[in-house]
């Protein structure tokens, strides 16, 4: 009996160190991932950790998904089968250029499987490259293309745009100056094993996520190139009885928030330099689900006796969600601000506050407040927009999504970030 139980101890110790080993041996494998050696910002996904981390809600899952179908493309099971090393840790990079698109390169382990798993999930879209006969391109949605050889593919996933093959390319061509992670100069001030892991390469900007049931909790720190104004800080305060799907505000210059003016210069063409210049660094959005209705002139073809084209406007009415959003600054950032943007907006200017809204109508007499955040992001999906009923919002609907994003002074210049997302598993 107790040399049963002996034998039966040493088999389970083996089998802890041999899991522990591989554990150890894949976690630091991931690191001779390459990345791009002038790459901006990385983010890190533990996939070992999360596994080990969450495994109860794994099978729990794997339960429900029995009981009904799910996206084959998005089913992690059928990437495990594509040929493709998946690493314990994914890595991926962005460059200066364009940093909100994100690119990661892995190694592929069965050119069979991995051209059978395109051929189905990708089929419409494989070509080769004209002047790169050794590379194959394929889309899989508007967010995610593929560029493989026999040995490596590199993904980028970010919002098409007419030269992304040729930024891809580009970065395929300079494999010189691809490296190994591990060889990559950061500056981290904080170590940690979160789950997600987003890091400015000169650690300016680092965002820790940790992922448990229904819940992933954020932390993280952000600093700044010029100091805080901490002795008064003031933010507009919301009109009651409001049902708001999204709460946003920053105190910060613009120029600490490329994010905003990347956004604004992309979608109206507004420069950069202009938007920061004429900012005197306050912003907010507020959208809430009550709908109004606005009036827009569309042209419209009919015919005449001889069928001969004729234009003619007409003036329709649409529902709108009621979207408020404040600036302070001089009468140039006012007349730059769109005054379309998704939506019609009016304007109203007074005393260096700029009021953008759907409402046309609206009172502005806005009543700000104390805070001890300077930059606070808050969105409840329970209260979306009735005429924003694409797929995905329903799905953040439907399982009650909710952010909470806020930042606290730690220093001068740097900002300490707090947050949660929480989420129900219906």
């Amino acid at each position: 009996m107790k040399r049963t139980l002996w034998i039966f101890v040493m088999v389970l110790v083996i089998a802890a160190g041999t899991i522990i080993a591989l554990y150890l041996f894949r976690k630091n494998r991931a690191l001779d991932q390459y990345v791009h050696s002038k790459s901006q910002a990385i983010i890190s996904v533990a996939l070992d950790d999360l596994l080990l981390d969450n495994l109860d809600q794994l099978f729990r899952s794997r339960t429900r998904d029995t009981l009904t179908d799910k996206v084959s493309l998005l089913d992690v099971e059928n990437w495990w089968k594509a040929g493709i090393s998946i690493p314990a840790q994914l890595h991926f990079f962005s460059l200066s250029n364009d940093p909100f698109t994100f690119f990661t390169i892995q190694r592929i382990d069965n050119i069979g499987k991995w051209e059978a798993f395109l051929n189905k999930y990708a089929n419409d879209s494989v070509h080769a490259i004209d002047d790169a006969p050794e590379l194959r391109l394929a889309h899989f949605s508007p967010f995610m293309t593929t560029l493989h050889n026999e040995h490596y593919a590199l993904f980028r996933i970010g919002l098409s745009k007419p030269d992304s093959v040729e930024e891809m390319k580009v970065i395929w061509s300079e494999e010189k100056d691809w490296v190994y992670v591990r060889n990559l100069p950061f500056h981290s001030t904080k170590k940690t094993n979160a789950h997600l892991i987003y890091r400015d390469i000169d650690a300016t900007f680092q965002l820790f996520a940790d992922i448990a049931e229904n819940q992933i909790s954020l932390s993280g720190q952000w600093q700044l190139t010029t100091e805080i104004p901490t002795d008064d800080m003031q933010v507009r305060k919301p009109k009651e009885n409001t049902n708001l799907f999204l709460s946003f505000w920053s105190i910060l210059p613009l120029a600490q928030t490329p994010v905003i003016t990347n956004f604004l210069s992309a979608v109206s063409g507004i420069e950069k330099t202009k938007l920061i210049n004429d900012s005197y660094g306050y912003t907010d959005l507020f959208i809430g689900n009550n709908m109004i209705m606005q009036q827009d002139t569309i042209v419209v073809y009919d015919y005449d006796e001889d069928f001969n084209s004729i234009e003619r406007k007409e003036i329709q009415e649409i529902s709108v969600p009621l979207i408020e959003s404040v600036w302070k600054g001089n009468e140039q950032l006012a007349f730059s601000l769109p005054n379309k943007l998704f939506y019609k907006f009016s304007k109203t200017y007074t005393d260096s506050v700029i009021l953008l809204s759907t409402d046309e109508r609206v009172e502005f007499s806005p009543t700000f407040e104390t805070t001890s955040s300077p930059f606070r992001v808050m969105a409840d999906f329970k209260n979306t927009p009735s005429s924003w009923n694409s797929s995905i919002v329903k799905s953040l609907q439907q399982h009650d999504v909710k952010i909470n994003i806020t930042t606290s002074v730690l220093d001068s210049n740097i900002l300490e970030i707090d947050g949660h997302i929480s989420y129900t598993g219906k």
